[in-house]
């Protein structure tokens, strides 16, 4: 099975992204497929599926709208584990679902998709979506044993050189063009953030000529505007035609990203850094930082700035092992 999932993840690979990225730029699209692909290979994928152990003989998984390339490290470790899998996808745009399914059925796996909310029977079921659409998708499965993720968010901690954490937090800010968990919603820094917001200004700027901004709901104008505005008389902003930097107080934090926004709020330090977050603790996800990688309140994963959309394969999902509590009654497995 190992050879079979290497041999269908080389050939999503080779995809032409740019009618897969559900409104990505197709150079982000592509950049995106492959750093999701990246890490799945033959010995990532024989340590996780040894850490998912036992995985259920069938494995729906409830794929959301935003992040493409969401199912492709689930799928690939239940395939590769022996488990048969359903993939539940987005009617909104199923074409990647499609184009996966298929490459890993010609591979001779016992995979399927639809778009359908009624699921075949199945051993357990991954969610992912919003808090409410993981509730609904627990009740429409009650003989199933059900793992939700519903909604978090990231946010990243410069403490050291701006100059030098703009490069690699352009990548995090790039990357899905700010949609999903592991977008840094917010950028806290305890150093120069004048300097951060001009050098992330520079580095945004570039980035949109080599990934350009995707489309972007024209319902996301009045806020863009507003945080604009609020930048220019309460702090900092720079802005080009697709892109914005701000450097605003940290009581105007809210955890929402928007595409190539990136939001600078100043804290003295990583203490806080905590009391800011504090109210916020159920839906935290990753932290990007370029201090040490210690722990915070709430946050499930840390790591250097750069890494915050690219994960590494084993790891801990939110604090679950990857494919965690499928094998359970209550869907509980928590990482020590």
């Amino acid at each position: 099975m190992l050879d079979a999932t290497v041999a269908a993840l080389a050939r999503l690979r080779a995809q032409d992204a740019s009618r897969l990225g559900q409104g990505l730029s197709p150079e982000n699209a592509q950049a995106c497929l492959h750093q999701a692909i990246r890490p799945l290979n033959r010995e990532s994928l024989v340590a996780a599926c040894a850490a998912a152990e036992p995985v259920p003989q069938s494995v729906a998984i409830v794929v959301p709208y935003g992040v493409f390339t969401t199912p492709i490290e689930w799928t690939a470790i239940a395939l590769a584990s022996g488990s048969s899998v359903h993939l539940k996808a987005p009617s909104r745009d199923p074409s990647f679902v499609r184009c996966m399914a298929e490459i890993f059925a010609d591979e001779g796996f016992d995979i399927t998709w639809s778009t359908d909310r009624d699921m075949p029977s199945v051993d357990a079921v991954l969610a992912f979506g919003d808090d409410a659409s993981v509730a609904a998708i627990r009740g429409q499965n009650p003989n199933a044993t059900v793992v939700g993720y519903g909604h978090k968010f990231s946010v990243a901690f410069v403490t050291g050189d701006p100059k030098l954490a703009a490069g690699p937090l352009t990548i995090d800010l790039v990357r899905y063009d700010g949609r999903g968990c592991m977008a840094p919603v917010a950028i806290f820094c305890s150093s120069d953030c004048s300097e951060l917001g001009s050098a992330l200004a520079d580095a945004l700027r570039g980035a949109e000529r080599r990934w350009p901004r995707g489309s972007v709901d024209p319902s996301m104008g009045p806020e863009w505007r507003r945080r604009m505005g609020l930048a220019r008389i309460v702090g900092e902003a720079w802005g080009g035609s697709s892109w914005a930097v701000t450097v605003t107080p940290a009581t105007h934090f809210r955890p929402m990203a928007m595409p190539r926004m990136a939001a600078i709020h100043p804290v003295a330090d990583r203490d806080e850094l905590a009391t800011q977050l504090a109210e916020w603790t159920p839906w935290l996800s990753t932290m990007g930082t370029d201090a040490e990688l210690v722990e915070l309140p709430g946050i499930h994963r840390v790591c250097r700035l750069g890494w915050m959309q690219a994960p590494i394969i084993p790891r801990c999902h939110d604090g679950r092992s990857m494919l965690g509590g499928l094998h359970s009654t209550d869907g509980e497995d928590t990482c020590e």
